[in-house]
């Protein structure tokens, strides 16, 4: 059956459209159309209760649809795609809180208090552009604990250095930022 090979459930091929339409299951595209009129309402309102704005919200629900797109046009098998839905806007939305508890934790580290529990826009770019003019090494190192998340023993694995090394190299980052943002906030 052609709708094995998109990798789709026995549920999704259950499936009928509104007024007892076909539909055509051999198609990706078909899957992804049918699961946002379906569901995508539900999505952003999964999500929104997850704690992300509507902008951050509408974004997740449409890279969900997106992957889930990718995922069936590489032949990848999705038993549920609704399920599958859930469970990556769920993890997106994870992702989001997890990167702002980074940059308020940067931003902590670099004794610049934001106003709110969330750090403004501004001050993320100016930090995050401050970053990217770090040497190589230390950039990825930052990139790697902030944004990725990972404990400097793993940061050293994926660089080919030693812990202590990539320790090394944080603070060195953190030092220089530190010194580069203080001479831009007394610029004002």
């Amino acid at each position: 059956m052609v709708a094995t090979t998109w990798g789709l459930s026995r549920w999704w091929n259950r499936l009928s459209l509104p007024g007892g339409e076909t539909r055509d299951s051999a198609h990706p595209d078909s899957a992804v159309v049918e699961l946002q009129a379906l569901e995508a309402q539900a999505l952003f309102g999964f999500v929104r209760r997850l704690g992300l704005s509507d902008a951050d919200a509408d974004e997740a629900v449409q890279e969900v649809l997106v992957r889930l797109l990718d995922a069936l046009r590489n032949g990848t098998a999705v038993d549920n795609p609704r399920a599958w839905a859930y469970r990556s806007i769920y993890r997106l939305a994870m992702d989001e809180h997890r990167l702002r508890r980074r940059v308020i934790g940067l931003m902590g580290r670099l004794r610049q208090q934001p106003a709110s529990n969330a750090p403004e826009i501004a001050d993320r770019i100016a930090v995050w552009t401050e970053v990217d003019r770090l040497p190589e090494r230390q950039r990825q190192v930052l990139y790697l604990r902030y944004r990725s998340d990972l404990a400097y023993e793993d940061i050293g694995h994926a660089l080919g250095i030693t812990a202590g090394a990539a320790r090394s190299h944080a603070t060195q980052a953190m030092a220089t930022l530190r010194t580069r943002l203080a001479a831009e906030i007394e610029e004002f």
